[in-house]
């Protein structure tokens, strides 16, 4: 069970259930899906609590390491927030911030109290997977094309929804990850294993019943793969996607994925936010979403 603030617990998967009973309720922030917070909780330092009947987490920066409080839910959420604040004060941090927090979590809070600023590092991309899965018109061309180059020079490509918790298919996935980090490492000596592939076993490890994976293959081997999971509405939040070196294949599996995503009675994709790297956002922009889920920064207006 979920303690009551100030309590809190580590993250389990025991807490599944309790913990989507609260975010079924809301737009599905990918910051607090449970698969991707149980994922991505790689030392085990996340952190859950309840206020007043609103998730509150103690999450860890994806980038830099440094704790801090979030929090999902609508109720009382000036006095949520004037206590995580005064928590985060107490345990030393100079000047306190909430960060991560969803749009429907600060809907009545009183900015003559709180400043309320745009996070647009980490605003959700959300994509409309008809649109994906045909990639038609003219602000899709350069995908058309890079496909279409990618299946000129190869040959014996095909896709199809793969068993994930195969062991066969694990294998797969663990090969393309090491090919994946081989290449960054050829270009960058000093190139760290980085933590999304440590969550991705982390992930590999459990079994969650929504969740589904799309492999793109080479003759026998996989070249891209694709893991998401599919909610209660009529979305999926990508957790996972990988692709080996070919120009053109990221597209393709996204492409492909669609398609099968769309079989799966899911109509629009969660495809998380980009960090503020420009690489990243330049290639989700690409995608065209057709919304975000909009997260915020709150501080105490001096």
């Amino acid at each position: 069970m979920i303690p009551e603030f100030p309590q809190f617990k580590s993250i389990e998967l025991s807490d599944k259930e309790e913990v989507e009973k609260i975010t079924h309720k809301y737009p599905p922030y990918s910051d607090f899906n449970f698969v991707s917070m149980w994922s991505w909780d790689i030392k085990g330092e996340m952190l859950i609590s309840m206020l007043h009947g609103n998730l509150v987490v103690g999450f860890t920066d994806y980038l830099t390491g440094e704790p801090f409080y979030s929090f999902l839910g609508n109720n009382e959420v000036n006095d949520t927030v004037e206590k995580l604040l005064e928590l985060s004060k107490k345990e030393g941090s100079i000047n306190p911030t909430l960060k991560l927090v969803p749009e429907d979590s600060i809907k009545g809070l009183d900015e003559k109290k709180f400043k309320i600023i745009e996070d647009r590092n980490h605003f959700d991309y959300v994509y409309d997977l008809k649109k994906l899965s045909e990639y038609k018109g003219s602000e899709y061309h350069i995908k058309r094309n890079s496909i279409s180059s990618l299946l000129r020079k190869t040959q014996n490509i095909y896709t199809k929804k793969i068993d994930h918790q195969d062991e066969k298919n694990k294998y797969h996935i663990f090969s393309l990850n090491n090919e994946w980090l081989a290449h960054k490492k050829s270009k960058d000596p000093f190139f760290n294993i980085p933590n999304e592939l440590i969550a991705i076993n982390k992930f590999l490890s459990a079994n969650f019943k929504n969740a589904y994976a799309v492999g793109v293959f080479e003759g026998e081997k996989m070249i891209a793969y694709f893991i998401g999971e599919i909610l209660s509405n009529d979305h999926a939040v990508g957790h996972f996607c990988k692709a080996t070196k070919y120009n053109g294949l990221f597209e393709l599996i996204m492409k492909e994925s669609s398609v099968i995503s769309l079989d799966l009675h899911v109509r629009f994709l969660n495809f998380e936010q980009d960090l503020g790297v420009d690489g990243l956002r330049t290639s989700k922009m690409s995608y065209r979403p057709v919304n975000f889920l909009k997260k915020y920064l709150i501080t105490k207006v001096e």
